[in-house]
């Protein structure tokens, strides 16, 4: 009886479904889920087998494999399965589905044209990181400031090159020794920049030429000679001495040409036949690593209205919280909930913010859902309520763990994966209520399922045949998708 206006909620771990007919629930092996007839109290090939008006239950094969202390044979104990209360199809008012959720990293990004630092001017960047893993960090949030003052212009010159200015104030902010554990530049490159006729070489490249004669290995930067143009890098492989397809573009270089024949420069190996590739695609956008635009990969411009030259600064969240492993598991542990949060902005020279020239736009993270963390802990709570606490927090809590075998269930979750949960509402409604405080009773079942499970499918579709005995309640509803990023 329910003395409170919300669901009492029961978790099962559930990785394979039983579909044999007449079977015991002493049967089922751990995490193994069936649909047991009321009546009979025997499994159900499928939902509607049940003898006709009879309740069914929601039976999952327990996760401890002995009893040594409930000591009850006859009825299991501790290792007879898990049951949900009995189920009447037609008192199932909401069944849905909740998605599984990778985690996205928050971005932000600042935007410069072409005529947006003056020669003898500096732009002044700040980065803002916010968020529980900032504040666990640092017991506060963190800033830095970067600016452009190392950039100048060469005689005649009125405006900087706003890709090197952005490069000069990215490469302070994620230099700051607080900022740096939170943020990286963007993965393939900090730094995006659109000119007229840049011509850089972007995918798909064109015909390779593999060679013969190469040291085999994996080779990162590797510059090429020959073309129209400079600074295109490329990441490869080799293999029995020869260049494999298809090298990656680490740095898409400026001024090449379609169909231009590149000589590649592997470092490993005398070449008996030089492996070459074509170019077959360039574009007028392109990005660069910082190191690129301030090494060899980007030649700034002079003139950069007359070339037409924007850039973007283009930052993300790297942090990774620490966490402890299995062996000290404790439901105190904390597990990031929270992706660290990048906000990107311009100041003027006195420190204000600046919106004349250039715009900061940000990308919020977005935190995996469903984690093996938080599932873990919601089967030990749903442990506690059968009576079997997970013991914790005294010098002989690992002894009574071992006896109580509640390490069970800390043996069967993978923290580190991702999994989906079937939750199914269950309404029961007081015919004899005097009080009239609650009309009905709610319990609430949810079925967590590694989302890389070979059965998800199977137990989707096991547990939806129960569900289409309501007419109004036929399958799961997937509306509650996962959240996304929110441009800001």
């Amino acid at each position: 009886m329910a003395y409170f206006n919300h669901a009492f909620r029961k978790c099962f771990l559930v990785d394979s479904v039983d579909t044999v007919a007449d079977e015991t629930t002493s049967s089922l092996a751990a995490s193994e889920l069936a649909i047991v007839d009321g009546s009979t109290w025997l499994t159900v090939g499928t939902a509607g087998d049940e003898t006709a008006g009879a309740q069914s239950f929601l039976v999952v094969g327990s996760l401890h494999a002995t009893d040594t202390i409930g000591n009850n044979p006859g009825h299991g104990g501790y290792s007879e399965s898990v049951k949900s209360k009995g189920i009447m199809p037609k008192y199932i008012t909401k069944a849905w589905k909740t998605a599984v959720c990778t985690p996205t990293a928050a971005t932000a990004e600042v935007a410069l044209a072409s005529d947006c630092v003056p020669c003898g001017s500096s732009i002044f960047l700040r980065m803002d990181v916010k968020g529980s893993p900032a504040l666990r960090f640092l017991n506060h949030n963190a800033y830095a400031i970067g600016d452009s003052a190392n950039v100048c212009c060469v005689d005649g010159q009125d405006y900087i090159d706003p890709a090197a200015a952005l490069a000069e104030a990215g490469k302070q902010l994620l230099a700051d020794p607080i900022l740096a554990p939170f943020v990286r530049e963007k993965v393939g490159g900090g730094i995006e920049i659109t000119r007229t006729g840049l011509a850089a070489v972007v995918a798909p490249l064109g015909a390779l030429v593999g060679g013969t004669g190469y040291t085999d290995g994996t080779y990162t930067d590797v510059p090429v000679s020959g073309g129209t143009g400079s600074g295109l890098t490329l990441d490869l492989t080799v293999s029995l001495g020869t260049v494999q397809a298809t090298p990656t573009i680490a740095c898409p270089g400026q001024g090449y040409t379609v169909a231009d024949v590149l000589t590649i420069l592997v470092p490993g190996g005398t070449a008996g036949t030089p492996s070459t590739i074509a170019v077959a695609t360039i574009a007028d956008t392109a990005s660069y690593t910082i190191a690129e635009v301030q090494g060899s990969g980007y030649v700034e411009s002079t003139d950069p209205v007359t070339d037409g030259v924007s850039a973007k600064l283009q930052v993300e969240g790297a942090y990774v919280e620490t966490k402890f492993g299995t062996c000290s598991f404790d439901t105190r542990d904390f597990y990031g909930k929270e992706p660290v949060q990048i906000i990107l902005s311009n100041l003027d020279e006195t420190g204000e913010p600046c919106n004349d020239c250039g715009v900061a736009s940000r990308t919020t993270g977005v935190m995996a859902q469903t984690q093996g963390e938080t599932v873990l802990r919601d089967l030990l709570m749903s442990e506690r309520y059968m009576q079997m606490p997970y013991n914790q927090g005294n010098r002989d809590s690992a002894r009574i763990r071992e006896i109580e075998h509640s390490d069970d269930v800390l043996a069967a979750v993978d923290r580190s994966a991702l999994y989906v949960a079937f939750n199914i509402l269950h309404s029961v409604p007081r015919f004899n209520n005097p009080t009239g405080t609650f009309d009905n009773d709610q319990y609430l079942y949810t079925f967590y399922v590694k989302s890389d499970s070979a059965n998800l499918a199977a137990i989707e579709t096991h547990l939806e045949t129960l569900l289409a005995l309501n007419a109004d309640v036929v399958a799961f509803d997937e509306t509650d998708a996962c959240g996304s990023a929110c441009t800001i």
